[in-house]
């Protein structure tokens, strides 16, 4: 039988800044049943219980904590032959990312150690920041990060019927060009990208040599 549905418009991306939701997702189980399988297609606890492993009390506790804050949402309704009412639930977004500052906040040390780590790490690439400006890089990432997410997370996916009918690799391609399209049409993230390419460029190896 057929039932009733419930649908808002799903984002393409959503960036989850508040620390108390960062913390939520770090139980592995609501982290599984949002990135693995709610951001792809909506399910019922019966079916997310067969994925996981876990029973379906387990699965019905973490779908109503992750619904109270809005992480996903009851899609659809359908009722079987035997009366039995079937609720599907979805994520909010195709695609979830963590505020940098607020997974700071969230996990103490953990991104910071990540993001100083990138950085130093680029020395395989030529580009040497010395100690002294670690503090400094990890600032001028996380300002561009930060932004890049905040207008990444502006676009909505306004036709999802159709954005269902295309292949992972086809919903990827567009996703990539719509995003890319937002950010270079954003001033503030063109001027922080500048800052940030220059100031890796001041810091490639030879880069003195070539001025």
């Amino acid at each position: 039988m057929a039932g009733s549905t419930t649908k808002p418009r799903v984002k393409d991306m959503e960036i989850i800044e508040d620390k108390k939701l960062i913390q939520l997702l770090m139980e592995p189980t609501r982290a599984k049943i949002v990135f693995d399988y709610l951001v792809k297609d909506a399910m019922t606890v019966k079916q997310l219980a067969g994925v996981t492993g876990k029973n379906p009390g387990t699965i019905l506790h973490h779908i109503q904590k992750l619904k109270e804050v809005g992480l996903i949402f009851e899609e659809r309704t359908e009722q079987t032959q035997t009366g039995i009412v079937q609720r599907y639930y979805r994520a909010s977004a195709r695609e979830y990312r963590m505020g940098i500052s607020e997974m700071v906040q969230a996990t103490g040390d953990d991104a910071t150690k990540r993001l100083r780590s990138i950085i130093t790490s680029l020395s395989v690439y030529g580009i040497d920041i010395p100690e002294r400006q670690i503090g400094e890089a990890v600032d001028r990432l996380t300002a561009l990060i930060d932004r890049e997410n905040e207008i990444s997370s502006r676009n909505l996916i306004v036709n999802e019927v159709e954005l269902d009918k295309l292949s992972s690799s086809e919903r990827g391609d567009v996703s990539r060009i719509i995003r890319r399209f937002a950010l270079e049409d954003d001033s503030q993230y063109r001027e922080l990208r500048d800052s940030w390419h220059a100031f890796l460029r001041a810091h490639r190896t030879g880069a003195s040599n070539n001025v």
